[in-house]
């Protein structure tokens, strides 16, 4: 590996051994750099000016001679967080404190969303202990990961989000509840006879009647209320900022526009929704307001006389608790 600021890959000069060793460093994919004892670049590869090249980066802050460790302040200084731990991190490995160091960090351009993990470790530099700095692109298995855990919170079949994204969501409204006061509702919603709908149509209408409920819900309730697919035909809708009242009503008017034929092909179908509702309060959680909002939808459930093509609409039950 070169140390000097201008060697070169292919000196003549060295061992075969070196001159073997630097060609794989200059032509390693990773963004890569070598750091003295001091923090100061010695060396860096292709991949690394490169980098630079495109991304604007002087040599003023990228080349040989640059002390990285004050880049890395600077950059803290800036208000960069990942900077600050990468330059503590890189710091423990000259202390002798540790022998390797990893951070995954985002680095966004205009054009293109970005990650890039940092791998550092410890290495001879000259007669002392250096590092090592690799720079790797991350970027295809963060959207991945992205899209892997989107797709984990979110049903197939309706695009909502599914009981674990309900629970994140119930989860960070509770929060905002409990530290600003606005209340926040959660609407238990279960279509009545869905089961009688799947036997008599088949589960290809059943499973299209759960894309529209779900279109027809969204297109009557605000844009900031959230709504769920926790299993079967069963919904959440979270309502931040609501009074009892507006609850209510939004209750009603959900019944009211379910109670309107859906088309499925050539097939009519009429249903009705069974609601319970859950309101926030000091001692609230996501299982209580989950159980709460589904006993009282149950209780509504059995008030109601239903069937595939009529539903009798009853008041929506108040919360007391």
């Amino acid at each position: 590996m070169r140390s000097g600021a201008d060697g070169n890959a292919n000196s003549p000069s060295g061992s075969g051994a070196t001159l073997t060793r630097s060609y794989a460093f200059e032509r390693l994919a990773a963004i890569a750099t070598v750091l003295d004892a001091n923090g100061d670049i010695v060396d860096t590869n292709d991949a690394w000016r490169l980098f630079a090249r495109l991304n604007d980066g002087p040599l003023a802050t990228t080349g040989t001679g640059v002390n990285y460790l004050d880049v890395c302040d600077r950059a803290a200084a800036a208000g960069e967080p990942d900077a600050a731990a990468v330059g503590a991190g890189l710091r423990r490995i000259l202390a002798g404190k540790t022998q390797r160091y990893d951070h995954e960090y985002p680095c966004s351009s205009p054009d293109e969303e970005r990650w890039f993990l940092i791998q550092a470790s410890a290495a001879p530099v000259g007669d002392s202990t250096g590092v090592v700095l690799f720079h790797v692109d991350i970027t295809a298995s963060k959207l991945r990961e992205s899209r892997f855990a989107s797709e984990a919170e979110h049903d197939e079949l309706t695009g909502l989000p599914n009981r674990r994204g309900a629970i994140r969501i119930i989860e960070e409204q509770l929060a905002i509840a409990g530290s600003t006061g606005r209340p926040m509702t959660l609407m238990f919603l279960d279509l009545d006879r869905f089961k009688a709908v799947n036997d008599t149509f088949g589960h290809h209408v059943g499973d299209e009647l759960l894309v529209k409920v779900s279109s027809r819900t969204l297109r009557t309730v605000r844009a900031e209320d959230q709504l769920s697919r926790i299993g079967g035909d069963e919904f959440v809708l979270v309502c931040p900022g609501l009074t009892q009242d507006d609850v209510v009503a939004l209750g009603e008017r959900l019944r009211e526009v379910m109670g309107q034929p859906f088309q499925i092909g050539p097939t009519e179908v009429t249903i009705g929704v069974s609601i319970g509702l859950a309101f926030s309060g000091p001692d609230a959680t996501v299982d209580s307001m989950l159980h709460d909002a589904d006993a009282q939808m149950y209780r509504d459930k059995g008030r109601r006389r239903h069937r595939v093509g009529r539903v009798r609409s009853t008041p929506i039950e108040r919360h007391s608790r």
